[in-house]
């Protein structure tokens, strides 16, 4: 039984012709999570059978072997997934992250100038 990707909306390895290269989850806590987030699946956590596809890697984090049949990470440059599939928006299930705002009083504003514009736009005859 060939492993399917676990990305929200990728069909690799689902239909039984083609055989996409997969990835288990790394062990480094790290990265881990970031494949997690990346999955984009609502409270859930990677089993031993999940997996990602070569499809959602740039070709600078694989080394591809003899004949471009066998594929392994290049774990120096900490492969994380940065390509959803063409057809799926990359919004998040998961809550972003806030990060607060100025309060209006501290803002810089800049002094209207509407005016200025008005009479430097003006066209004279």
């Amino acid at each position: 039984m060939v492993n399917k990707c676990c990305v929200v909306g990728c069909r690799s390895n689902y239909s039984g012709n083609q055989s996409t290269p997969i990835f288990s989850f790394p062990t480094n806590e790290d990265l881990k999570n970031r494949l997690i987030r990346f999955v984009n699946r609502k409270n859930w956590q990677p089993t031993s059978s999940s997996v990602v596809c070569v499809k959602h890697l740039e070709n600078k984090l694989i080394k591809k072997g003899e004949q471009d049949i066998r594929f392994c990470l290049i774990k120096a440059l900490k492969p994380v997934p940065t390509i959803y599939p063409d057809y799926m928006e990359t919004t998040s299930l998961l809550p972003a992250i806030s990060i607060a705002r100025r309060s209006l009083k501290k803002r810089l504003f800049q002094e209207d100038e509407y005016q200025t514009f008005l009479t430097n736009d003006s066209v004279l005859i």
